[in-house]
């Protein structure tokens, strides 16, 4: 099962409003058959995030990691806060199993550590399910 901290790939990820793309994910909580996943996606497009620091930017509601920092991304990535994906034990397997969701890596320790301390600056924008999960 995957474990916090672990980044992964979802190919065509079917967003709310029904449009799909390949995204990375970060995962939030340990995950068991009986809790979904919790997941916070990412973006590496800088347009929106410009004069961002490394780590916690409450103010742009992201967690800058530039390459320097985490070898888990390819390029700088936004780790968008707070909007929480729920994915289910079982479309994890299902797509662990077709090749449409793989790990891809994992953040340190230090630096999961400092993503969930800067989630905590957005407590009332998580449900009270999430934040059982999470923290």
């Amino acid at each position: 099962m995957p474990q916090p901290g672990q980044v992964f790939y979802y190919e065509n990820f079917q967003f709310e409003n029904g449009s799909t793309r390949d995204k990375l994910f970060v995962i939030l909580n340990v995950v068991d058959i009986n809790s979904p996943c919790l997941v916070l996606k990412t973006t590496s497009q800088l347009e929106r995030y410009e004069g961002a620091k490394k780590g916690c930017n409450p103010q742009k509601r992201v967690f800058f990691v530039p390459l320097d920092w985490q070898e888990c991304f390819t390029l700088n990535t936004y780790i968008q806060l707070p909007q929480i994906f729920e994915i289910s034990a079982e479309e994890l397997l299902q797509g662990a199993l077709s090749k449409r969701i793989r790990m891809i890596n994992s953040l340190s320790a230090d630096c999961f550590m400092q993503l969930k301390n800067c989630l905590k600056q957005f407590k009332e924008d998580i449900s009270p399910q999430h934040r059982i999960l999470i923290f």
